[in-house]
């Protein structure tokens, strides 16, 4: 071979940044700017899905990223996250419709009034969902947390129905405003988050109620329904109100 034809191939060399096939070395770098355009191509999309968002279609959106990005329930969330409705988690086969709601305040009133409950456990209907409030010492006796044996069969019934439903479930517990402080309960907002999470605790370690679809709150003595004027009105006010919500808390309606 010349020199001559020699220096000619050192210059392709070069040029080429290490070779390859057709001398495409030097575009090497435009498969990573594509990839990079994709993936901010994808990131735009989800942000403006998410700025408008419709759980429905977050949940199919958020489904169809998982399996493209390898098993991900959730953007940025792995299996087993704070949210459920995808593979991993709980699925939940849509809203229960207001009629049905209606129909299980129904029933539940029949058993309260068969039960001597009459008055001490409430039912209503709200844009949240399905209240079912027991108010004074049904569940638990004053300032204490711990079930009164004579609740258990109360919400046992209450479970039955929840098991008919596929909506989230809220527990939130309220208190008077009468101050406590003990080692225990150094306030009401631990009396009342306690207590909520005691009847969270029954629904789902005796009664089977799936972990993922229910909350626990406790609003201390901050949402009274009544004026706290007299022991009556603040025995209404210690209460324990469980929400069926017709939609999911957690992403709003």
């Amino acid at each position: 071979m010349s020199k001559a034809k020699r220096n000619y191939d050192d210059e392709d060399n070069e040029e080429g940044e290490g070779g390859g096939h057709d001398n495409s070395g030097g575009l090497r770098w435009l498969l990573t700017y594509s990839d990079m355009i994709t993936l901010l191509m994808a990131f735009f999309i989800v942000m403006y899905a998410m700025s408008q968002i419709d759980t429905a279609k977050y949940q199919s959106l958020s489904k169809s990223m998982g399996q493209a990005l390898g098993g991900t329930n959730y953007i940025g969330m792995q299996s087993g996250g704070l949210i459920p409705g995808a593979e991993g988690g709980t699925e939940l086969a849509g809203k229960t419709t207001e009629d049905s709601l209606e129909q299980i305040a129904n029933d539940l009133t029949n058993y309260a009034n068969n039960n001597d409950l009459s008055g001490k456990v409430s039912f209503f209907l709200s844009e949240e969902g399905l209240n079912i409030s027991f108010t004074g010492s049904v569940l638990f006796d004053k300032g204490k947390a711990d079930l009164r044996p004579e609740a258990i069969p109360a919400l046992k019934e209450v479970a039955n129905y929840l098991h008919k439903v596929p909506n989230y479930i809220g527990v939130a517990g309220s208190t008077d405003d009468l101050k406590i402080s003990t080692e225990q309960f150094p306030s009401n907002w631990e009396l009342s988050v306690i207590r909520a999470t005691t009847v969270v605790r029954f629904l789902v370690e005796k009664e089977g109620i799936d972990p993922h679809r229910i909350i626990a709150l406790g609003y201390g003595e901050y949402h009274p329904l009544y004026p706290n004027i007299n022991e009556v009105n603040r025995s209404k006010n210690r209460r324990i109100d469980i929400i069926i919500y017709k939609s999911p808390p957690f992403l709003g309606n």
